[in-house]
């Protein structure tokens, strides 16, 4: 949350116009979906997350399949781009299925979320064929009202008197939420909104760094984010190796003999 308030400052006239857009449709998202600031109701933020999450899995599949065709096209390596910007896809589409596990759409929510993938889709393609960064340059904005959004629901949510507070103090965390980030059996509902806070900042910083390269940097040097990459499949792998140790040890103590009798002596 510490991170909330940092905003990129428009460096061009296409920046701009961006930047502009995606407020315009905050806050015109905030009026369709009766979202209050000061203290939002459970159901505002219900229509909110799961339409704000359905938004943002697409940009990142979309940046990942021009890359991925242009690697075809070019017969060249894309030096790691395409894993970054499938795993913030995926990401984002976690945070959907963990958001579908605590909220229920209705045929309006979805009608919605449908609209919007359609309308937004050929948008987005559009600004990657005129320029690739433009497209995270837009990204980047719209992950920016996203931490912003999820910043102001961690607060609430844990500040007595507010309706999000009432609602939720006590509210575990889902088991899809617990089973993907890793977290504790006794996770909160407040626990997975700090990991979405979290993943959300990164997806901004991420999409800003890269509609800040040059297309040498983004299409001919390494991605300057696969370290992280490797830092999570280095985790994930002792998190499976301290698994099966476990279950190792632990099977071996159950075929162990427990018994008061002495089993040899010496003669």
């Amino acid at each position: 949350m510490k991170t909330a308030d940092m905003k990129h400052v428009p460096q061009s006239i296409g920046d701009t116009i961006l930047q502009k857009m995606v407020r315009v449709a905050y806050h015109a998202f905030n009026f369709v979906t009766g979202y209050d600031h000061a203290d939002p109701p459970t159901s505002a933020i219900g229509y909110r997350l799961i339409i704000l999450e359905s938004v943002a899995g697409v940009p990142g599949m979309l940046g990942g399949m021009f890359r991925h065709f242009r690697s075809l096209r070019q017969l060249e390596r894309d030096h790691g781009f395409i894993f970054t910007l499938l795993e913030e896809a995926e990401n984002e589409r976690m945070h959907l299925i963990v958001c579908m596990s605590f909220f229920e759409a209705g045929p309006f929510t979805r009608f919605i979320v449908q609209a919007g993938q359609v309308g937004l889709t050929p948008f987005l393609a559009g600004l990657y064929l005129i320029r690739p960064q433009l497209l995270h340059r837009f990204v980047g904005y719209l992950e920016e009202t996203a931490v912003h959004t999820y910043t102001n629901i961690v607060q609430m949510t844990n500040s007595p008197g507010t309706k999000l507070h009432t609602a939720w103090k006590d509210t575990p965390a889902p088991q899809a939420a617990i089973d993907y980030w890793q977290l504790p059996a006794d996770a909160m509902w407040v626990d997975c909104l700090k990991r979405m806070l979290a993943d959300e900042s990164h997806h901004r910083d991420v999409n800003h760094a890269m509609a800040s390269m040059s297309a040498d940097e983004m299409f001919g040097e390494a991605n300057p984010f696969i370290h992280e990459h490797k830092a999570d499949y280095e985790a994930g792998v002792r998190r499976y190796t301290e698994a099966v140790l476990k279950r190792a040890l632990a099977d071996l103590d159950l075929q162990r003999t427990h018994t008061p009798d002495v089993l040899a002596t010496k003669k």
